[in-house]
């Protein structure tokens, strides 16, 4: 977007002023409006969140950033925390599974099994929309380089 002179275009200045929030409320709605249409606008302001995000992390660190970072790299909290995760994981599913095969083998009316069916459809189609949306957006994520 720069200019070959390197100065920057008013597309740029505009992409950094609404990053910053500097814009009227009427030019924040005008600029919305073409983000919408125009995607190189929307990874402009992106990047220039992202980079005041970066700027921020060059302050010196805070004492309790220091403990973080300790308990962080302790190989027995790292172990405990995956062990949690992983118990989660199969306390889940297992659940879930077990679920599935109580209503299936119950004697529930066969509406109520389409009903269970279709809600466990549904959150399933709900966890990959928001999965697939969550991919999509990441390159706007100003925050995927920010470190606690």
């Amino acid at each position: 977007m720069d200019t070959p002179q390197g100065h920057p275009t008013r597309d740029e200045l505009l992409a950094m002023a609404y990053a910053d929030g500097e814009l009227t409320p009427e030019a924040q709605e005008q600029f919305r409006e073409r983000m919408q249409q125009e995607p190189v606008l929307a990874k402009a302001v992106s990047d220039h969140q992202r980079l005041a995000l970066v700027a921020r992390q060059l302050a010196p660190p805070e004492p309790m950033d220091f403990e973080w970072q300790r308990i962080a790299e302790e190989g027995s909290s790292r172990a405990w925390a995956g062990l949690a995760w992983a118990l989660t994981f199969v306390g889940g599913l297992g659940i879930a599974g077990w679920a599935v095969l109580e209503v299936y083998q119950s004697d529930l009316d066969p509406t109520a099994k389409t009903l269970s069916g279709a809600l466990l459809i549904g959150l399933l189609l709900l966890f990959l929309y928001t999965l697939r949306n969550r991919l999509r957006t990441l390159p706007y994520d100003p925050y995927t380089e920010v470190q606690r």
